[in-house]
Formats: C-alpha cells, sequence, structure tokens
C-alpha cells in the first residue's frame, strides 16, 4: 500500500469500479491512480505535455507506469485529445511507438496511463540532465535518430487511416531502459484518410517545430511531420534548443534552423 503524503484517498461518486477492458486497454479505477501517484504528489512530477501533466508512479503489482493528468480537460480541446490519444494509440503498435496500458474517466478527470520510461526524453537527456547522469553518445543518438524515424514511417506508411503526429519533438521521444526511442505524446496527432494529402486543421504544434506552410495556411500532411523530424535532427546533432531567447546575446537568430544555415553559409564560403 503506498503513503499518501497529504489528502485523503476517495472514490469518485459515479465512477464505475468494475475493470472493464477497450481491447487490451484496462480500465484504471480513480483510487488506483491516486495511491499510484501518492495523490499526484509535485515530487513525482516527470514532464508535461500539451494538455497536462505526466507522473511517475507505481501499480499494486510494483510495476512503474507514467501516468498522464489532462489539466486543461474542460478547457476547449481538452476532451478531443483525450479521445484522440486512446482511439490513436489503440490502432498503432510499433517497437518505436508509446504503448498504452490503459485509462481513467471520472466526471471531472481525465488520465492516460502508460509505461515508464526510465530514461525520460531525448531533451532531458540532450539539456537537462543532473550530476552524476549519463548522457547521449553518437552511436545512442544515431540509434535515436533511426528508432524516431522508423516510428513516423509506421504512422505516415502503415496505418489506414494515416496518421500525422503533428508535435514531433526532443520532448516527445521518450527512451526506455536501453534507450531506445518511442514517440508519444498523440494529443495532437490528426487522422487522415489514405486517399487525402493533407488536412486543414487549427495550426498547433510547437512553434519552433511548425513547418512553414503549415503555419501559413493550416494544411498539415506527413510533410510537416518530416520538417519536425529535421529540427528534432538539429537538436539531436548539436543538443541545442529549437528555440532559445539566449542567443539573441551573440546573435539575430532564435531558431537553430535559422541558427545551423547561417553556420552552413559560413562553412561552405571558407571551404
Amino acid at each position: 500500500m503506498h503513503k499518501l503524503t497529504h489528502d485523503v484517498v476517495v472514490d469518485v461518486t459515479g465512477e464505475d469500479e468494475c475493470k472493464i477492458s477497450f481491447g487490451q486497454l484496462r480500465r484504471f479505477s480513480w483510487r488506483e491512480i491516486q495511491l499510484a501517484t501518492d495523490n499526484f504528489d509535485e515530487s513525482n512530477i516527470i514532464g508535461q505535455g500539451g494538455f497536462g501533466r505526466v507522473y511517475k508512479g507505481v501499480l499494486s503489482d510494483n510495476v512503474k507506469v507514467a501516468v498522464k493528468r489532462l489539466t486543461d480537460y474542460n478547457s476547449p480541446g481538452g476532451e478531443a485529445a483525450f479521445l484522440r490519444e486512446v482511439q490513436l494509440i489503440s490502432v498503432a503498435v510499433h517497437k518505436n511507438l508509446l504503448r498504452l496500458i490503459g485509462f481513467c474517466t471520472t466526471s471531472s478527470e481525465r488520465i492516460l496511463v502508460y509505461p515508464f520510461m526510465k530514461n525520460l526524453s531525448v531533451a532531458y537527456r540532450l539539456r537537462d540532465l543532473k550530476p552524476g547522469e549519463k548522457g547521449l553518445d553518437w552511436s545512442t543518438r544515431k540509434r535515436i535518430a533511426f528508432g524516431a524515424a522508423h516510428g513516423l514511417e509506421y504512422l505516415h506508411e502503415h496505418c489506414n487511416p494515416k496518421i500525422i503526429h503533428r508535435d514531433l519533438k526532443a520532448a516527445n521521444i521518450l527512451l526506455d531502459d536501453n534507450f531506445e526511442p518511442v514517440l508519444g505524446d498523440f494529443g495532437l496527432a490528426k487522422l487522415v484518410d489514405t486517399k487525402s494529402t493533407h488536412v486543414t486543421t487549427q495550426v498547433r504544434g510547437t512553434m519552433s517545430h511548425i513547418a512553414p506552410e503549415y503555419l501559413s495556411t493550416g494544411k498539415s500532411s506527413e510533410k510537416t511531420d518530416v520538417f519536425g523530424y529535421g529540427i528534432t535532427l538539429l537538436e539531436l546533432v548539436t543538443g541545442q534548443r529549437a528555440i532559445d531567447f539566449a542567443r539573441l546575446e551573440e546573435e539575430e537568430d532564435v531558431l537553430l534552423l535559422d541558427h545551423c544555415y547561417k553556420r552552413y553559409l559560413i562553412w561552405a564560403k571558407e571551404t
């Protein structure tokens, strides 16, 4: 039994305590989620996605999990993001895509439960390491690049309807115990009929990774994901952030893409 650090564990009125399955997905009770996360203790926060925080948790059988709590469930797009993530991850099964274990729903909460990724994310390993933690050597970075590409290829070429991720970045590439990459955070993803070349939507995503044509037209496609993948490759190679206002102290470019392009022009001129 987990000891809660503050609030008392409660059962939510009207919640279905029966464990029912949707395919291979498990439905968790609110009580199970509270116990697993020590009632969402802040010390268990391991990340924050587009629609909520992610907590480290331990289930009653000692299995470690990542618990995503949609804090903006009641805001525009919150419920749609939850349903989308459940739908997409349920049908997209690949070794380089994050697997959904289960979920929890109440009248006021939407929770997603995933396997815990011991090595967190590429962004963490590139820039946020604590003293004594292992960084990413070049062979690991290469493996991450290939693995992320395979996961993206599966979404684009082997899913029917195909899936456009729309928010591919270093923070959304998670790393398992062996530093194998898995693409996560499908809250902004879109299903696209295989006969269509693009889908028109409100522009969403991380500004530094959004393709210019998507920003100007609102039309996303596989190519917009490939653009985001390219920016992520630059992050992998340089270790720098895709957008960093600290660069303004030495140059005009806050975007990593512009920074690298200018460095390339200087190199090309010198050679």
